[in-house]
């Protein structure tokens, strides 16, 4: 059994797509950041950062295992289940290459973009400018890969893809607010939404 402490948010539903994708048995506990249940003692005994998700899995040897992040998770239950990270060491590669985009470079400009867009109550249109460019900026790089692959990293659907979901459903709604000017990922985005385990990770908390 693996517990999945999470939150309804983009980073959130990587996590519960990717449970759904392997198949593997898991309950879930959910938390409200705007009430700062993130800072439970019995979250922080697990993850110090006190952010979200993380996973607690109880099937290994010894005491349970417990991975923070998105893209830890996503990688982790890859190699446990021998699922959605191919083998083959060019295109590990690029599926890694890509979870690292995704981590390091895409997610972290719709975070900027929503924190001076949403969250700020000061507005400060130096911020929202930069952020806003930085997110088009990266919609396009997305969107330039997929037009000449069906996959982010190749010809197969892998944990990249799934990192990259909920930018293209969550985030770019919110910023640019559609897919209208960026058809390849709108046509990805209908690829993935077809496969029966991603609207049921999306629905979860």
């Amino acid at each position: 059994m693996i517990d999945l402490h999470t939150v309804a948010t983009a980073n959130g539903y990587k996590a519960s797509i990717m449970l759904e994708e392997v198949g593997l048995p898991y309950r879930v506990t959910a938390y409200d950041l705007l009430k700062g249940e993130n800072f439970k003692p019995e979250l922080l005994a697990i993850n110090r950062v006190g952010r979200l998700p993380v996973i607690v899995d109880h099937d290994v040897e010894g005491e349970p295992l417990a991975v923070y992040g998105s893209a830890a998770i996503l990688q982790y239950l890859a190699e446990k289940t021998g699922r959605l990270l191919p083998k083959e060491i060019r295109a590990r590669a690029r599926v890694q290459e890509w979870v690292g985009i995704i981590a390091s470079d895409i997610a972290p400009a719709y975070s900027g973009q929503f924190v001076f867009n949403v969250v700020a109550q000061e507005k400060q249109p130096w911020a929202i400018a930069f952020y806003d460019r930085l997110c088009s900026r990266m919609a396009r790089t997305l969107e330039d890969q997929l037009a000449i692959t069906p996959f982010l990293a190749g010809d197969e659907y892998s944990i990249a893809d799934i990192l990259a979901y909920p930018v293209a459903t969550v985030s770019m709604k919110r910023y640019p607010g559609n897919l209208d000017g960026h058809p390849n990922i709108a046509r990805w985005a209908a690829v993935l939404g077809a496969r029966p385990a991603v609207p049921r990770g999306m629905s979860v908390p």
